[in-house]
């Protein structure tokens, strides 16, 4: 934690002891100094020690970790290429990944970034790849005017994909639904019973020789 946010906590309270966990300042005891000072330490995102201060909000790093992910995918980057757009390493990319919050920046970032990918998207991540990592006119790749932050000029020469749209299934109609609907089960188990009285007396005769008669039809003594 940085010196000053522990200069400005001790300003709105300064006679009320506290501990430090992991970075966090916590008091004792709970008064309207202390939760002035708490809204000040969340809002400090990163200490001068480099330590980012979670948000405590679950859903924030969910999204991010979904964004990660659809950038890579869509995309069609290796790990290691879309580290070089954040530039940094490839095993933060994975902690990004993994669910890992990420500095307010690198978040800005990749919100930038998704949306460029989402509009150039083709529909095929190898399309996209290749569009990326193809020249254009000017001998740039737009993978490197992307790590540069021309995230417009990439917008501009590439221009907007035409990814295929997902069949949208709408709802059956009521009378749909009826035929489909599968019949009630006393219906089913009246329909069994019926079908177990039919077959009952219905049974062949078995066919028998007649005394004067062999197996081969000769008539026997």
């Amino acid at each position: 934690m940085s010196h000053s946010v522990l200069d400005t906590f001790r300003s709105i309270n300064p006679q009320k002891p506290f501990r430090m966990f992991a970075g966090i300042a916590e008091s004792s005891t709970i008064s309207s100094g202390s939760l002035d000072a708490q809204k000040l330490l969340a809002i400090s995102e990163r200490t001068n020690s480099g330590i980012v201060i979670p948000k405590h909000n679950p859903h924030l790093f969910q999204d991010s970790q979904k964004a990660i992910n659809e950038l890579r995918k869509t995309s069609g980057l290796t790990w290691e290429q879309v580290a070089k757009l954040f530039d940094v390493s490839r095993r933060s990319i994975h902690f990004w990944a993994s669910g890992q919050p990420l500095s307010s920046n690198n978040e800005e970032k990749l919100n930038r970034l998704l949306g460029v990918i989402r509009y150039i998207d083709r529909g095929s991540a190898s399309l996209n790849r290749k569009l990326l990592l193809n020249p254009n006119a000017d001998g740039e790749l737009p993978l490197d005017q992307l790590i540069s932050g021309e995230y417009d000029k990439v917008r501009e020469n590439l221009g907007r994909g035409n990814p295929p749209k997902r069949p949208q299934l709408t709802p059956l109609s009521e009378e749909e639904s009826e035929l489909r609907r599968p019949l009630p089960p006393e219906i089913l188990i009246d329909a069994l019973q019926d079908s177990i009285h039919h077959d009952v007396g219905r049974s062949r005769p078995a066919k028998t020789l007649r005394s004067g008669q062999n197996r081969s039809g000769k008539q026997t003594d």
